[in-house]
């Protein structure tokens, strides 16, 4: 009887540690809050940047966007359909892709306004401008397909 009792309160000690543990639908729902948030505001920075040619502002905050979507590819939301999975991965890894190439070209107008590339300056700019609104399409896509709720 006595270890009866003991095993049952290592076994409720255990279930405690792990439930505690595991993360709750609420905080996931706030870490991917959190990581929107973060992207709404380097897509800002980014757009202010790329309107006042000061390229050096958008590496960091495109690789911060490369790595929230990265990350989104490790973690569909619960709420997403099985049969909706592959379109959610799909925005996902456009995002990423953009970001990646919008950080490439920003690399080389970095090089291009120190003077040490002679490139065709104009047409990368409008190439950032492109993968940005790749960017801005796959976020509103996204959450067009898969808000649960309009946000108020």
């Amino acid at each position: 009887m006595k270890r009866a009792r003991i095993a049952a309160a290592v076994l409720a000690g255990v279930l405690a540690a792990l439930w505690g543990a595991t993360p709750s639908a609420a905080a996931k729902e706030q870490d991917m809050k959190q990581l929107m948030a973060e992207n709404f505001a380097g897509l800002q920075t980014i757009l202010v940047a790329l309107i006042n040619s000061n390229y050096a502002a958008v590496p960091d905050q495109v690789k911060i966007i490369q790595d929230h979507a990265t990350q989104l590819t490790h973690k569909v939301p619960p709420q997403i359909a099985p049969a909706d999975r592959e379109r959610f991965l799909s925005y996902a890894y456009n995002l990423r892709g953009n970001a990646a190439d919008l950080g490439a070209i920003v690399q080389l107008l970095i090089e291009h306004d120190k003077g040490k590339e002679l490139l065709a300056a104009d047409e990368l700019r409008a190439a950032a401008a492109s993968h940005y609104g790749g960017m801005v399409t796959m976020c509103v896509t996204c959450h067009n397909q898969f808000r649960p709720t309009a946000v108020r």
